[in-house]
């Protein structure tokens, strides 16, 4: 289990999130990489507002256009409902730009049966615990991500509606190729393993273990972890990430994953730079109600960053 702590701000009576200092939480956050706040009675409008004076660009989520909340500004989505595990990742860190920093889960409705935590993943303890040869490769090279998507999936990761759109949108990032089939696109993004979180230490912050083809390791092959046959990995060198190697960092991710129970109303604000999250099933259907919001961190707290840490450059 991880050994950072987690840092808890439990509401007063009658405290709101609009009560707390946005100038604090950012320090809080430098400091663990992770922030639960409990006890707030949380509803939309008072997510998207708090979220807002942390952030000031929010990210598109392209896999979940369906589930974006009609009642927000467009940028609040729920957590798929579908009872599945999911691998730690970094939010976003598989495209051709810069990822959000900041990554908020609010839980609406907490799962009535066991089961059902959000996993999350230490990015600097967890390169801590790689071997010294593997760290200096991901160091190196970075990772290439591969994977084909379906018009409607590559039209909302990138916010346009034409071929010809993506090609513009797409001229100024060598560092991403791609092809169209018909409809689909292929594409393979040449993107960093590691990054310098909030607080400045480096951290192993990706996206490698939620873009699986195939899940082979043995103690998760036989159960419901998500993975996408068309999906490949590989080092920045083109050469395949192999198989002990993606099981090498599953082992990490299960030694050092601290797994949050959800209670409603929770929040959890997390450095993805830092922390990477995933998921574990119920044991059984039921419902598990949790939005979400991932954005970019507002001018002045990215000043307030720098000017401590000038060696973080964003």
């Amino acid at each position: 289990m991880s050994s950072a702590p987690i840092i808890q701000i439990t509401a007063d009576k009658g405290q709101r999130l609009a009560d707390l200092d946005t100038g604090s939480t950012i320090q809080r956050l430098r400091q663990a990489g992770l922030i639960l706040l409990r006890g707030f009675n949380i509803k939309l409008a008072d997510f998207e507002e708090f979220t807002s004076r942390l952030c000031d660009r929010f990210h598109d989520v392209g896999t979940r256009q369906s589930l974006v909340n009609p009642d927000g500004d467009g940028y609040t989505s729920e957590v798929h409902r579908k009872n599945f595990n999911l691998f730690a990742h970094s939010e976003g860190a598989y495209l051709p730009r810069p990822p959000p920093e900041l990554c908020f889960f609010n839980c609406v409705q907490s799962p009535h049966n066991k089961g059902g935590e959000t996993m999350l993943v230490d990015g600097v303890e967890f390169l801590q615990r790689l071997p010294a040869s593997l760290r200096e490769r991901f160091d190196q090279q970075g990772i290439i991500y591969q994977a084909i998507w379906d018009e409607q999936r590559w039209q909302s990761e990138f916010s346009v509606d034409s071929q010809q759109e993506l090609h513009t949108h797409l001229i100024d990032h060598p560092q991403c190729e791609y092809r169209f089939v018909g409809s689909e696109v292929q594409i393979r993004s040449h993107a960093v393993a590691t990054r310098t979180s909030l607080g400045g230490s480096p951290a192993f912050a990706n996206g490698l273990l939620a873009h699986l083809p195939q899940i082979s390791h043995p103690r998760w092959q036989d159960l419901n972890v998500y993975s996408k046959p068309s999906n490949r990995v590989f080092f920045g060198d083109g050469k395949e990430i192999p198989q002990n190697v993606v099981n090498q960092l599953i082992d990490i991710q299960d030694e050092i994953a601290l797994n949050h129970s959800w209670i409603t109303n929770d929040l959890l604000v997390l450095d993805n730079t830092r922390f990477m999250h995933g998921r574990l099933m119920t044991e059984g259907e039921c419902e598990r109600v949790i939005r979400s919001r991932f954005g970019r961190l507002r001018q002045e707290h990215r000043n307030s960053i720098t000017s401590t840490s000038p060696s973080i450059s964003r």
